[in-house]
């Protein structure tokens, strides 16, 4: 039986979620996600403040912890209601730049509305193979993104699904099942076949899947008006809740 949405639920499995492919110590103030094999992901390598007791220390000691393995520091919103007018003023005195996000977050609600594309067919990717790797490579990520499906892909709770058109990958995007909330992420499409309606047809694929898998609520987030278009055409519904998004690096 599907639980009663909430947004705290939500938030929390955001802020869980990448444990699924990195490493992480619990702090007094909050987390730190780390892999020392894969610095220049930041999914991979960044803490999220929780409790503002004690920032500055905080702020110094998440700065030693990256810097001494040579990774760039970097934070991220844990989502809390004002939390970046709180944090802003030391973060900008312990030497870290702010980028705003601006991601909106949307939940499966209504009845895709997106046909089927003829010719195109759907499996599960249970590896990293050379086609995986060539589609992420070319949507401009590095070997850092590619080391991130690896370890995903570890995970049974992460399902890696293709779409396939005259017997080539052309699309990706991935589901990640959580308790009661599955995350929707990895939405990638072939340089060379954009524009023909194939990530489209992919994620009203998806959304039927994950039915079939789990009675979670199914939920994205995006900053891209296109992809935005598709989502909600998709059936996808944004959060009126304001959950703002950013995050602050400090360079080496």
């Amino acid at each position: 039986m599907k639980v009663p949405f909430s947004v705290n639920r939500l938030i929390d499995t955001e802020l869980q979620f990448a444990k699924r492919f990195t490493g992480v110590l619990t702090k007094s103030y909050g987390l730190i996600y780390f892999n020392e094999a894969n610095k220049e992901s930041h999914d991979s390598n960044h803490a999220i403040i929780t409790d503002f007791v004690g920032v500055e220390a905080a702020l110094k000691d998440i700065a030693f912890f990256y810097k001494s393995r040579g990774i760039t520091p970097r934070i991220y919103a844990s989502l809390k209601d004002n939390e970046l007018s709180q944090l802003l003023p030391h973060l900008q005195k312990q030497g870290f730049i702010v980028d705003m996000t601006n991601n909106s977050y949307f939940l499966h609600e209504t009845e895709s509305i997106i046909q089927p594309v003829h010719g195109v067919y759907f499996d599960r990717l249970m590896q990293v193979r050379t086609d995986i790797t060539e589609l992420v490579l070319q949507n401009g990520f590095g070997d850092w993104a590619v080391k991130v499906l690896e370890r995903h892909l570890r995970h049974p709770g992460y399902h890696l699904l293709g779409g396939f058109y005259d017997e080539e990958l052309v699309t990706i995007a991935s589901l990640n099942v959580f308790e009661g909330y599955t995350r929707v992420d990895d939405v990638l499409t072939h340089v060379f076949y954009r524009g023909r309606g194939y990530s489209s047809a992919l994620i009203n694929h998806l959304v039927k899947y994950h039915k079939d898998i789990s009675e979670n609520h199914l939920y994205l987030y995006s900053a891209v008006p296109e992809a935005i278009k598709v989502y909600e055409r998709a059936g996808f519904v944004k959060l009126p809740h304001n959950l703002v998004t950013w995050q602050a690096y400090k360079p080496l």
